[in-house]
């Protein structure tokens, strides 16, 4: 086959599984900011296909030259996509956004500064690397098994494809040879048809929205005793008795204080109890002690930082974030309001 008609027909498949799968996303359920920048990624994945054409192609220069200008969004785009999808937790989300933004913008500025181009390409390389180890650290606290299984894939395109880009493509780049383009469009059909075949078969939990969670209860007597029962009981038997003060607890320490495999207890805490990530579960159990303890008015004389130790925590700086996300107030300031109410 024509290796130009190979490549347009590649580049053709990629914008159609694209649109499909844009068409999916807004007709699903997930949270809006997911559907926003998956479009955005869709966007910035269209106009970066149809803006590096190989040489023999003609395509007229103010064109060419707006798909080149607008897809320079695919920096901040393919941030925003990762940190939606694979973070539950949105710590420093700005911070990693303005990074990518600034790598768009230097692109379309670096036309008229191409001396900073070489310190463009380390830092663009050292930002996808960086969010290479962010997506995978993550994965560490995952209860979703779609997204653990995906996370390899997705930080295998982050390094092949991102980084290889920054290191090796000119910002703002004409066509190319045909040899280029060609691998260029079979790399991004590969991987764009590796996430389609993951997003279109992934439940609607493994995508960013409101996850409902179950009572804490043991499981009604309508449920049958299954060994997923049996194990939901375990776990919730190694709660009450306090194995979430253990300091450091991850989802392989509880699976062996249990006794069963830890596939089946990510499974079971998601599936069942309704948690996306184990941090998340466990944290719950802590700041509900916490409260406890600040609400009683005979522990007023423990510290902050005693509390913290207390329900497991090493430190007060990620016990002040915990109980921020889950009761909205800062520790001092939920004490402050008790206090103030049992004055009244």
């Amino acid at each position: 086959m024509d290796p130009i008609v190979m490549d347009i027909a590649l580049r053709g498949a990629v914008s159609g599984m694209s649109l499909v799968l844009m068409v999916s996303i807004w007709t699903s359920r997930i949270m809006r900011d997911a559907q926003f920048a998956f479009t955005f990624l869709i966007a910035a994945i269209f106009l970066r296909t149809w803006s590096t054409l190989p040489e023999s192609i003609w395509m007229p220069d103010r064109v060419l030259q707006a798909f080149q200008m607008f897809g320079s969004i695919g920096a901040f785009a393919v941030t925003w996509f990762l940190l939606v999808i694979f973070l539950d937790h949105r710590r420093f989300i700005w911070l990693w956004l303005a990074s990518g933004a600034l790598i768009s913008i230097w692109i379309v500025l670096s036309q008229l500064y191409p001396q900073t181009v070489p310190v463009l390409r380390a830092y663009a390389s050292a930002h996808f690397l960086g969010l290479l180890v962010v997506i995978l650290y993550s994965g560490l606290d995952d209860l979703q098994d779609a997204r653990r299984r995906i996370r390899p894939a997705m930080s295998s395109f982050l390094l092949v494809y991102c980084i290889g880009l920054s290191l090796t493509s000119q910002p703002m780049q004409d066509t190319r040879p045909i040899r280029d383009a060609l691998f260029q469009s079979s790399a991004l059909f590969f991987f764009m048809g590796l996430f389609a075949i993951w997003a279109l078969k992934a439940n609607l939990s493994n995508w960013p929205g409101a996850t409902t969670s179950r009572p804490a209860s043991t499981p009604g007597a309508q449920d049958s005793l299954s060994e997923q029962t049996i194990l939901i009981r375990r776990i919730q038997k190694a709660m009450d008795e306090g194995i979430w003060q253990t300091e450091g607890l991850t989802v392989g320490g509880l699976a062996q204080h249990v006794k069963a495999p830890e596939h089946q207890v990510r499974k079971a805490i998601n599936q069942v109890l309704g948690h996306r990530n184990f941090a998340n579960f466990i944290n719950r159990a802590r700041i509900d002690a916490a409260k406890a303890r600040l609400s009683d008015l005979e522990m007023t004389e423990n510290t902050i930082l005693e509390i913290a130790y207390y329900v497991g925590f090493s430190s007060l700086g990620p016990f002040n974030r915990a109980f921020r996300e889950n009761t909205g107030l800062s520790p001092t300031d939920f004490r402050k309001q008790i206090l103030q109410e049992a004055s009244i």
